[in-house]
């Protein structure tokens, strides 16, 4: 988006979605819904041969709606009912796969703690804590390219030790 579009952008998003989220009753479904609004406006909106742009970009969610309910009236007849969720497999994994993955979780665990300390800490706080990249790199006093770098490390080593010991065994 340039500067323009931005400016468009910021103008009439937050009430787009609102005029979206009254007419479609999945949250989901309106986002994706209005992101498709905004890729098929924008050149429309960058040409300069809208003269209304709200009213443009409502007319275009609006198809898109429309678009939306075709679709699933087409579709009802091969989509499942909620009753037959009732009959639906179990998909709670096999008590073999549970002790496969927990294997498979102490081997994880096992090639972090082989990390570098500082690689180890960065990565068990952004995967384990649930940190973002900027609260680690604040708390260490690096840059947030810095906490990339290190993680990006650590994934590097994981998938390699796993990747050999996937061969061995």
């Amino acid at each position: 988006m340039n500067g323009t579009d931005a400016g468009i952008f910021d103008h009439y998003h937050k009430s787009l979605a609102a005029y979206v989220g009254s007419l479609v009753d999945s949250p989901p479904a309106a986002a994706d819904i209005v992101q498709e609004t905004w890729a098929r406006a924008i050149p429309s909106l960058r040409a300069g041969t809208v003269e209304n742009p709200r009213a443009f970009l409502y007319r275009v969610a609006r198809n898109l709606v429309n678009d939306r309910a075709r679709d699933r009236r087409k579709w009802m007849p091969w989509l499942a009912g909620e009753e037959a969720g009732a009959v639906v497999a179990d998909d709670t994994p096999s008590p073999e796969r549970h002790a496969l993955a927990q294997d498979r979780l102490r081997l994880v665990l096992e090639l972090v703690e082989d990390l570098p300390p500082r690689c180890r800490e960065i990565f068990a706080l952004r995967k384990f804590d649930g940190l973002d990249q900027a609260e680690i790199a604040a708390r260490f006093g690096i840059t947030r390219g810095a906490v990339e770098k290190q993680l990006r490390h650590a994934l590097l080593v994981l998938a390699a030790r796993l990747g050999e010991i996937d061969e061995a065994g």
